[in-house]
């Protein structure tokens, strides 16, 4: 059974069209990537899904809600989050302001000591952000969406810029979370796209080229000329 379902979404810049009539689903329980060459359109069809821009055309279904038109702190209260590229806290509050700022999230104490154990983050809760590692400011900004109960996370490449041992214990948190709720992964790291998802979309100059699971889509001619670099 479907939880999200995006239907013909374009998205135009002037005279250049970033999503070309994009549609595909994503059924419960189901963990999926998008990824393809940068400039593929990857982070704009997300800005799309919640809501950061507003589509040119075409539809997007969340939870059985019709969502195209909705601002993006009504999606988030259906459940349905997104992080970002670029980690986004506020660096002179520590780790435990941070995941308690009001309005941002809907956890209560309890929920986030919790969310903190969960993430091995009990050790920098009263470190102000600004000490702490980028791969501990992944993990908090993680938690920050954690607390908002999402019943989908859409991760705009988790893993960008940390080191071998920082992706390995993003890989181990994510699959974690993989049995209670739905992920999509933005990742340009395909061992952590194999290591995660039960299918890939695969995107190029706006659309998408392939979709399917993961070994269907590593044995594909056009992915392997266009994003993993296969002649």
């Amino acid at each position: 059974m479907e939880i999200l379902r995006v239907e013909n979404v374009t998205k135009r810049f002037g005279g250049f069209v970033a999503v070309n009539n994009v549609s595909f689903t994503v059924n419960r329980g189901e963990t999926v990537a998008i990824i393809g060459p940068n400039g593929a359109g990857k982070t704009t069809l997300v800005n799309v899904i919640t809501k950061r821009l507003e589509p040119d055309g075409g539809s997007v279904f969340f939870d059985g809600f019709n969502i195209t038109r909705l601002p993006p702190h009504r999606i988030s209260k259906l459940g349905l989050i997104r992080t970002f590229q670029t980690v986004s806290l506020f660096p002179t509050l520590t780790v435990r302001e941070n995941l308690a700022l009001p309005g941002l999230n809907a956890g209560t104490t309890s929920d986030i000591k919790r969310i903190a154990g969960m993430l091995g983050l009990e050790e920098y809760m009263d470190i102000v952000v600004a000490k702490v590692p980028l791969g501990v400011q992944k993990l908090i900004e993680l938690g920050m969406s954690l607390l908002l109960k999402p019943k989908m996370l859409i991760l705009d490449e988790p893993v960008a810029g940390l080191g071998a041992e920082d992706r390995l214990n993003i890989v181990k948190v994510l699959s974690g979370l993989k049995s209670s709720l739905n992920l999509i992964i933005i990742e340009h790291d395909m061992d952590v796209v194999f290591a995660l998802v039960d299918r890939i979309i695969v995107m190029d100059k706006g659309s998408i080229i392939a979709d399917g699971k993961p070994e269907e889509v590593r044995e594909n001619k056009l992915v392997k000329e266009i994003y993993l670099g296969v002649e």
